[in-house]
């Protein structure tokens, strides 16, 4: 029997890119499967893709920065599913832009959705996933495990995920729950995906992929069923993660090196 076969999921952020990737192979592998986002209209004909798979969905929309709509996002897997064993903390908003050139409003909102946005859904769901005994996974980012230039508030919002989960894995160790974090690098995106500039405008992304979301969704997965404490995608995240961890100096220094002089560098490892 496949791990996930008949276990509820709760995926935010799920209407299109890894989001959407990680439902689909959720459902793929027989578990039923709560999805959110803001947007209704792209919620609901994600849904439909996922049931006319084969799959147990429902859509639930709202903004996870907004408490009342957290709580209704766990909500919607108690009363249709009569259970919560998994929660993919996944929603999130990109940005680009030097930190004095950001606009408050900017500023405010992707830390309410990378960061509030996750505080928020887990502490609605932390019970439910208590009495399963189940997994808790909170999709992070290279930027969260180092700051990068032009993303400080994106960084501090990812970072931030590092330490509540830290937090979260030895509250609840006793309770039998996992707490994992998935370092992804720049994940292949959806034509329409935008991102916010310093003064709030939508744009397209400005980097390479670096992986296909089918396979982010594939490592997250196996993140949750072998509950391991965290994964760093690409060997260019990892390369960096490990070089950090034993001299911050020469990484920063590497970063500010291949900014100024190497631009097709820094753009493609970023």
């Amino acid at each position: 029997m496949d791990y996930f076969e008949d276990k509820v999921a709760l995926v935010t952020g799920a209407s299109r890119g890894v989001g959407f990737a990680t439902a689909r192979e959720l459902v793929l592998r027989g578990a039923k499967v709560v999805i959110t986002a803001r947007g209704e209209e792209r919620l609901e004909d994600s849904r439909r893709k996922l049931v006319d798979m084969g799959g147990e969905v429902v859509s639930r929309t709202g903004d996870v920065g907004i408490w009342d709509d957290a709580a209704s996002m766990v909500s919607a897997a108690t009363e249709d599913f009569g259970r919560l064993d998994i929660l993919v903390n996944n929603a999130g908003v990109s940005m680009r832009g030097d930190f004095q050139e950001l606009s408050p409003e900017v500023c405010s909102q992707v830390l309410a959705t990378n960061l509030t946005g996750s505080i928020n859904v887990t502490r609605a769901a932390v019970e439910h996933i208590i009495e399963s005994k189940g997994n808790i996974a909170f999709i992070s980012s290279i930027a969260g495990l180092f700051g990068m230039p032009g993303a400080s508030i994106y960084s501090a919002g990812k970072g931030g995920l590092t330490g509540l989960s830290e937090s979260l894995r030895l509250e609840l160790a006793d309770a039998g729950v996992h707490v994992g974090v998935a370092y992804l690098g720049f994940t292949e995106h959806d034509p329409e995906k935008r991102i916010l500039a310093a003064d709030g405008e939508l744009v397209p992304p400005d980097r390479p992929a670096h992986h296909p979301q089918a396979l982010a969704a594939k490592l997250i997965l196996n993140m949750i069923e072998k509950r391991k404490r965290r994964i760093v995608m690409t060997p260019a995240g990892k390369a960096g993660w490990i070089a950090y961890r034993i001299s911050p100096w020469m990484v920063e220094r590497l970063i500010l090196w291949a900014k100024s002089s190497r631009i097709g560098i820094y753009r493609r490892f970023s």
